[in-house]
């Protein structure tokens, strides 16, 4: 039996801590063995093992959290941009595709309890991805950003309603989304407070414009000052 059939009738078969196990395992293998290849680093069985044991409590950690957040996903999704509660920050992202360029473009705005602009962003890279994974991209870089700037106290609002949805599924996908959600999934586990918002285009107007500028002002960061005068006026648009 080749490794592929294995792995497809054990996921069948196993439960899904079983299979949570089976993939922290196989994780950690592959580490370990690129560590051999590109660095000459050698680790014995055991150590492959601990790794795995570690990467399951904190998946497992961080699942946890997810579940108690998933109560404040609103189906239907928000009209209009609201200020967060203290202690909260709310960042806001949005992602881009650019066909024509073979690039997509991700926009990340943070703000206040008072809706302040704490700091902007825009991505830009190289990939011709379907929209889902864009999104979902997004909201890796906004989780990332934010453990960056030390906030640990977040709302994440996105206008993807899969990928809002999807995170708060208890389902493992192999697949390149489904890796994409599971670094999502760990990254929980560096905050204090998370919560993810499905919100309509109309609420994240910000991160929208910052996305499609991403093209042209790519990997730009931006204070409240120095934002540009169109997403600075977005800005005051969703305070009135």
């Amino acid at each position: 039996m080749v490794f592929t059939s294995w792995f497809e009738g054990g996921l069948k078969a196993w439960n899904v801590a079983e299979s949570l196990e089976a993939v922290m395992i196989l994780w950690s293998i592959w580490k370990h063995r690129n560590e051999l290849v590109w660095n000459s680093k050698q680790q014995d069985s055991n150590k492959v093992l601990s790794v795995a044991k570690l990467n399951y409590v904190d998946l497992v950690d961080a699942r946890n959290k997810l579940v108690v957040a998933a109560d404040s996903c609103v189906v239907g999704g928000v009209d209009k941009w609201t200020a967060p509660d203290f202690p909260f920050l709310k960042v806001s992202v949005d992602g881009a595709l650019f066909s024509s360029h073979g690039s997509y473009g991700v926009g990340l705005v943070a703000r206040t309890v008072a809706g302040i602009v704490m700091a902007a962003r825009t991505l830009c890279k190289g990939g011709d991805l379907q929209p889902h994974i864009v999104e979902a991209i997004g909201v890796k870089e906004a989780l990332s950003w934010s453990k960056a700037n030390g906030w640990t106290s977040v709302i994440v609002d996105s206008d993807c309603l899969k990928v809002i949805s999807d995170l708060q599924k208890q389902k493992y996908m192999v697949s390149p989304y489904g890796h994409i959600l599971y670094d999502c999934r760990t990254l929980i586990s560096d905050f204090d407070n998370i919560s993810f918002k499905f919100v309509k285009r109309s609420a994240n107007k910000v991160a929208h414009a910052l996305a499609q500028t991403s093209l042209f002002e790519a990997d730009c960061h931006f204070s409240r000052d120095s934002l540009p005068g169109v997403i600075a006026s977005l800005v005051v648009d969703d305070l009135i």
